[in-house]
């Protein structure tokens, strides 16, 4: 073999194999495939763990609300039940509604929704509430008799102004239940939620 064949020889290897290179050379910037699916389902697992988060403490923070409004309607409830059932009460008189209007929003049944008070439409309801409290209206002069309530409770279906006969007590507060960090900035962006409950009872007039 000649020089020139072993030149031009080793001229084509020298090419071929600088031709490799040039290949190569694209392919070792891209990721693999199995590192672009890996890295996704790291972003899917990371996804899923923060909503899974999210729903965990919605739950608890529902469930938080429900046990605070629960627990303090109970004992707004116990508190009016014993200053109602105690001799020499003072009444207090609630600001009847007959209905309501929607608010600024222009939906009804919101939180915004505004109450309507009128007082000609009340000896009406409640004589129909009180009516069907019985079987019979005449029931009531039965019982009548033996009341020690102080006022006409026994007797208002006949009153002609209901309204001013019947005495309540009142017991209202407001408990405020920490918003958990994970609500506070994804969801709520508030510190706190007010919980709020009211109550009225009847008078007893020592009735118990």
């Amino acid at each position: 073999m000649s020089n020139d064949d072993k030149g031009k020889r080793a001229e084509t290897r020298g090419r071929s194999a600088e031709g490799k290179g040039l290949d190569a050379a694209p392919s070792a910037s891209r990721p693999a495939p199995s590192d672009r699916r890996s890295g996704q389902a790291a972003i899917e697992f990371i996804s899923g763990i923060i909503l899974f988060l999210l729903i965990v403490a919605g739950i608890v923070h529902v469930n938080r609300m429900v046990r605070t409004s629960l627990f303090l309607h109970a004992v707004l409830r116990g508190d009016a039940g014993e200053r109602a059932m105690a001799d020499g009460a003072l009444p207090e008189s609630p600001l009847y509604i007959s209905d309501w209007q929607e608010g600024p929003d222009g939906i009804r049944y919101t939180a915004d929704d505004q109450p309507l008070r009128n007082g000609a439409i009340l000896p009406a309801t409640l004589s129909t509430l009180v009516n069907y409290s019985v079987q019979n209206p005449g029931d009531w002069a039965y019982v009548a008799p033996d009341s020690r309530l102080p006022v006409s409770m026994i007797r208002i279906q006949s009153s002609p102004v209901m309204a001013t006969t019947l005495g309540f007590t009142h017991a209202e507060e407001t408990l405020h239940v920490p918003v958990d960090p994970v609500l506070r900035q994804l969801v709520y962006d508030k510190d706190e939620v007010a919980i709020k409950e009211e109550v009225w009872m009847p008078l007893m007039g020592g009735l118990y």
